[in-house]
């Protein structure tokens, strides 16, 4: 509300004095200070909101609620920062990830309180629904318990990652879009339906006490986690195979004609060497300026939780100097850092399009440090002959990352992993 007085202040201001006596220089100054005293922000103060009443998991997804605004940038100091653009519609739902427990600056200062929950800690959102078998479902864990309105779970499925669990009736869980349901079976998340029978047949419903219990028991990794890097071991930035195929064959090239200006003879000969060398220099600057020094590697690890299939896919950068960059993504993401200091050198921005879905994520690496951005979506059952695992990410079985799956094998490309 105060950055929407101030900009009507502003704009009446700006109306009276376009309209009075002052000389141009004297309107210029006064308008440069108006707009030093009275800022307009990106965010308007009120129309963000959070649904779980600031409760949430560091380094999982919370869920962010918009209303009324064209153009969206949330940041705070020991979060990645999210950025919605193009907003069609008047109010949705978007991901911000806080990475710790400490947060501060936020740039939204009127939003609520955050609540940081330890692992232990169990956060259960339920809408209107008897959530009395929640503490047999989570045992030895604290609750904490918010309530929704059946139209507030909505966005896309990587928001609500924060959550352990979700209670719903079946009647709310059929009017979710498949996406949306079967994201948040990836995320780990357990949904909680008091029915019998199961709502459908997509999923594997479990029975627990009175009520319906759907959850892949499985968790993004850590966000901040050095076993990640496993896969890394002794890799250095440097050209791709093409650009060095490319390289060596102009080099042939431009020694073979300098070679033949050898052979004339006249006295422009030596001229003749020089000119081809800085002709040749510029030309091998000039496909150096337009190549990237950002390396790629990246995998897919295919996990099998019983009857269901999921598929990672880890994309690596490196680079051997200071640059921005800018990552197509898909999904529900993750990104992991070996340190924490690595998150606030990153400085990642996340964005989404109109329905709050991550579509890139962007930021800058330091010289010589990769970064490792993971995202995750549920797979159709898929069965095929497995030869011995080659892949570098065999490396981040029985770690943190994939503690208890081992490796099954791999299928070309993919490696699989196999929940124990």
């Amino acid at each position: 509300m105060k950055n929407q007085m101030n900009t009507d202040v502003r704009n009446l201001f700006c109306l009276h004095l376009c309209a009075s006596d002052f000389s141009s220089l004297a309107k210029i100054l006064f308008l440069f200070l108006l707009t030093a005293l009275c800022p307009c922000d990106v965010v308007n103060a009120d129309s963000l909101s959070l649904p779980l009443d600031g409760y949430f998991h560091p380094g999982r997804a919370m869920p962010v609620s918009w209303q009324d605004s064209q153009s969206i940038q949330l940041s705070a100091k020991g979060a990645i920062t999210t950025r919605v653009d193009s907003v069609a519609q008047s109010g949705g739902v978007f991901p911000w990830i806080v990475i710790g427990s400490n947060v501060g600056d936020v740039s939204d200062r009127d939003l609520p309180p955050l609540h940081a929950l330890d692992e232990s800690d169990a956060l259960v959102a339920s809408v209107g629904e008897d959530d009395s078998e929640i503490p047999a479902l989570f045992p030895g864990r604290r609750i904490v318990r918010v309530h929704l309105e059946p139209d507030e779970i909505r966005g896309p499925a990587m928001a609500w990652e924060t959550l352990d669990g979700l209670v719903l009736s079946a009647e709310a869980w059929a009017r979710l879009s498949q996406s949306m349901r079967a994201g948040l079976f990836a995320e780990g998340i357990e949904v909680i339906v008091p029915a019998d029978p199961p709502p459908g047949s997509d999923f594997d419903w479990k029975k627990a006490g009175k009520v319906r219990v759907l959850s892949a028991n499985l968790n993004f990794p850590p966000i901040i986690n050095a076993d990640a890097y496993l896969p890394t071991e002794g890799w250095t930035a440097g050209r791709d195979e093409g650009f060095r195929r490319h390289i060596l064959f102009s080099g042939t090239i431009f020694s073979l004609v300098v070679s033949g200006i050898g052979l004339w003879r006249s006295r422009w000969m030596p001229t003749g060497v020089i000119a081809i060398s800085i002709a040749a220099g510029a030309a091998f600057a000039l496909a150096n300026e337009g190549q990237s020094p950002i390396s790629v590697m990246q995998g897919t690890v295919r996990l099998i939780v019983g009857e269901n299939q999921f598929e990672d896919r880890w994309v690596y950068q490196i680079s051997h100097r200071d640059v921005d960059f800018r990552l197509p993504v898909d999904g529900s993401i993750q990104p992991v850092f070996f340190e924490s200091s690595q998150a606030d050198r990153a400085k990642l921005t996340m964005e989404c399009d109109g329905n709050g879905n991550a579509v890139a994520i962007s930021g800058r690496l330091s010289a010589d440090e990769p970064l490792v951005i993971m995202s995750r979506t549920r797979a159709p059952i898929a069965s095929s002959a497995l030869v011995s695992a080659t892949s570098p990410l065999r490396l981040l079985a029985n770690t943190s990352i994939y503690a208890g799956f081992t490796v099954a094998g791999q299928s070309g490309t993919v490696l699989v992993l196999r929940k124990n």
